[in-house]
């Protein structure tokens, strides 16, 4: 028996190690600008500000790379008050129709268990053709016709009529009235969303797979590609008429922390990265507990029209497959032609705008923005979500927000477009390129808490990130090191974003040899600084700006080669530096002497291993010069 814990230990890791995610970079590593991609965050902001939404998460994928992930607000705001994060895994809505079941349904057709153009009723035998009025006319329904939204079924269903007849959850009494309501218009000749359909389409994957649903995405579809925290999550009503859920979420055997800490009947520690929806009349949130009335009443939770819940990261996954002709990491879903027959409007319906399991172009297509192509698809999802996905500009943004909580009324609509215009137009060719350093910096300085007012920042290349922990240097506290090895002048000017919002109290700038390297002018040199120097002045007035001289490097080295022969640039460099300090009203610090040899323009031996960059004692001779300023 002792054995059993660690044998359970390796399972989980073995289930854990199934997880995928994608590689996160920089934006401008794949051909788009991250200075732009702050109007997203302006947007989302705003909203938040006016109250419309409580929070969100956003994730920009590009080239099958994460490009942009940021959280935002708060993803609890009753009763209590809990921060958003990246991890934060949402109720779905409708997007569950899309990235499950009809991804499931083109599962089953692509291994010849199902056609599209297959009549409903061959799988529901009590599933009644659409009939004329007079009974002159009748055309049966397809699968085609479910997928579309051009069947003629109804929008909904009356929830609480349904309860009172059938009781709840009754997937079969669900599937009844289907199967006999009314049909509004002949199949294929309008369109009309209805949740009804994708209902229909889920009793049709379990009759043929022999499967739930739930069981037959996990194993097909959300296993395959690692999706590790998507799920649906079964619900029903406690005792007291509550709702609570009836089964642990499939993370809960991958997340070692909460196994190690909950007992597996408890299902609610397993929720707790589950942003909450609607405040129910009892007083308590839903959360975990599907927020679509239907979903949860009739179908406990496991509905072909909602029931999803999934995280930002585990989404993009999806999308990246989805743009890698079904396939991401060695792991298939579908095949090229059949997520290229999932994303193309049928030409049966091909004025009626919506794809074999997604929108291209419908009324409710607005969250693909103004700028994305005419291929673009999507889905939205009542509680706040939206997924967008541009096959010809290969990129895809998802939306998550819970916009349902605490009470619902707030209308996602513009800010879904606001977003996706952002995106969408951030995307051009980048006239500079930098080193995978650089953007693995960058990504760093994006993760780390946002510069203040209160904050000293130490801005430049090597020399800068090499001194480490300025705070312990300096014996001072809010320094924050943004010094990025290898960089050079407009690498600093294009990362300016990351700093000058945040007006920090002082900015100390030292940059210009990794330039020198680059066979550059004096001139053009200090041309660049000056303009990153207007820049910080101009987007950051109440900064107090230092601008401190080059270093002296010795050629004698021979380590640095591009740099030979141009030992006396730094002097003619810093000469023009102190003048641009006194023009623009500036502090300027000067180095340069604190570190030569006397009578040359060279680093002093004993200050450096290389050449170039200091080793302590040349640090601590920098540290000293700084005291002064701080």
């Amino acid at each position: 028996m002792k054995l059993l814990p660690s044998l359970f230990f390796f399972v989980l890791l073995a289930l854990q190690a199934n997880a995928q995610s994608l590689q996160r970079v920089a934006p401008e590593q794949v051909g788009m600008d991250s200075r732009h991609l702050l109007y997203a965050d302006e947007a989302i902001e705003t909203a938040i500000a006016n109250k419309d939404i409580p929070g969100a998460v956003l994730a920009v994928v590009r080239n099958g790379k994460m490009a942009y992930l940021k959280a935002y607000g708060n993803k609890c705001v009753y009763p209590n008050t809990e921060p958003m994060t990246v991890n934060t895994i949402f109720d779905m809505a409708s997007c569950s129709k899309p990235m499950s079941t009809a991804i499931c349904t083109h599962i089953l057709a692509e291994r010849g268990k199902l056609r599209l153009l297959d009549p409903v009723s061959l799988y529901i035998p009590e599933f009644k053709s659409w009939v004329s009025e007079d009974g002159k006319d009748k055309k049966i329904i397809r699968i085609a016709d479910l997928l579309t939204h051009t069947s003629g079924l109804p929008p909904y269903a009356p929830t609480s009529e349904l309860e009172k007849q059938y009781g709840s959850p009754s997937p079969d009494g669900m599937i009844e009235y289907i199967a006999n309501c009314r049909r509004d218009f002949k199949p294929q000749t309008d369109f009309q969303y209805s949740c009804l359909n994708y209902i229909t389409l889920q009793r049709i994957i379990e009759t043929v797979s022999g499967q739930s649903l739930r069981d037959f995405a996990r194993e097909n579809l959300f296993d395959v590609l690692g999706m590790a925290h998507t799920d649906y999550l079964p619900c029903k009503r406690d005792k007291d008429g509550k709702w609570i859920n009836s089964a642990l979420p499939h993370w809960a055997k991958t997340d070692l922390h909460s196994t190690a800490n909950c007992q597996l009947s408890t299902v609610n520690c397993q929720l707790k990265n589950v942003a909450p929806t609607e405040k129910q009349p009892d007083g308590s949130v839903l959360c975990g507990q599907v927020h679509d009335p239907l979903a949860r009443v009739m179908n406990g939770g496991i509905s072909g029209n909602a029931g999803v819940f999934s995280c930002a990261e585990d989404i993009a996954v999806l999308c990246a497959a989805l743009q890698n002709g079904g396939e991401w990491n060695g792991h298939r879903i579908l095949s090229p032609l059949g997520v290229k027959t999932m994303r193309t409007v049928p030409r049966a319906t091909a004025t009626l705008g919506r794809t074999l399991g997604w929108d291209n172009f419908t009324a409710y297509a607005s969250n693909n923005g103004d700028y994305f192509g005419p291929n673009t698809y999507g889905h939205t999802g009542y509680t706040g979500t939206s997924i967008i996905i541009d096959p010809d500009n290969d990129t895809s943004v998802i939306l998550l927000v819970n916009a349902v909580h605490p009470e619902d009324g707030h209308s996602m609509v513009r800010l879904r477009s606001l977003v996706a215009n952002v995106v969408a137009a951030s995307i051009y060719p980048t006239p500079r390129i930098y080193t995978d350093h650089y953007y693995k910096r960058f990504l760093q300085f994006m993760d780390e808490p946002a510069i203040t007012s209160k904050d000293i920042v130490m801005v430049g290349n090597s020399l800068t990130e090499g001194g480490g922990d300025w705070n312990a240097r300096l014996n001072k506290k809010n320094i924050r090191n943004r010094g990025i090895i290898g960089d050079e002048v407009m690498g600093i000017y294009d990362r300016l974003h990351q700093v000058l919002p945040g007006h920090p109290k002082k900015l100390f700038l030292l940059a210009g040899v990794n330039d020198i390297s680059h066979d550059l002018t004096v001139d053009s040199i200090v041309s660049m600084i000056r303009m990153t120097v207007e820049r910080i002045q101009r987007e950051s007035p109440d900064t107090r700006l230092y601008l401190q001289s080059l270093l002296p490097f010795d050629e004698s080295f021979g380590r640095y080669k591009k740099l030979t022969g141009k030992t006396d640039m730094v002097p003619e460099i810093n000469a023009q530096l102190e003048i641009l300090a006194k023009d623009h009203k500036i502090t300027f610090i000067n180095l340069f002497p604190l570190f030569t040899e006397k009578g040359t323009n060279v680093l002093r031996k004993e200050l450096t291993s290389d050449g170039l960059h200091l080793n302590e004692e040349g640090y601590k001779i920098w540290v000293k010069a700084l005291k002064k300023r701080m």
